[in-house]
């Protein structure tokens, strides 16, 4: 895979470079993808992009999905993405965390944190 790395809002994919309307909060890499966490500035008027600010690029630098509906369609802000065992989570501001589809980017299962 090329050199992955980002500043601020642009993700840089080798010699591609991608920017992004908010700034970048993180970036976990996993086999062929890049799965990237947008921040979201508190207080905004939240918009489709706001609540679906999880995106996947492959390694050439192109968008394979931004996140889908979660099943129950009451959307806030994902803020924080993990890989672990190869699956990939998100978390939003409401304490839940959701497995995610790596190949579509749909959200498939729901737990609440404790």
């Amino acid at each position: 895979m090329s050199e992955v790395k980002f500043a601020e809002n642009i993700l840089y994919i080798g010699d591609v470079k991608i920017p992004f309307a908010n700034r970048i909060m993180q970036l976990k890499k996993d086999e062929d993808k890049i799965f990237i966490l947008l921040h979201i500035p508190p207080k905004k008027e939240l918009e489709y992009d706001d609540c679906h600010n999880i995106y996947c690029y492959d390694c050439t630098g192109k968008e394979v999905w931004q996140i889908g509906q979660r099943p129950k369609g009451d959307d806030t802000v994902f803020t924080m993405i993990n890989l672990i065992e190869s699956v990939l989570y998100a978390n939003d501001f409401l304490g839940r965390r959701f497995s995610i589809n790596k190949e579509n980017g749909i959200v498939e299962n729901m737990n609440i944190t404790k």
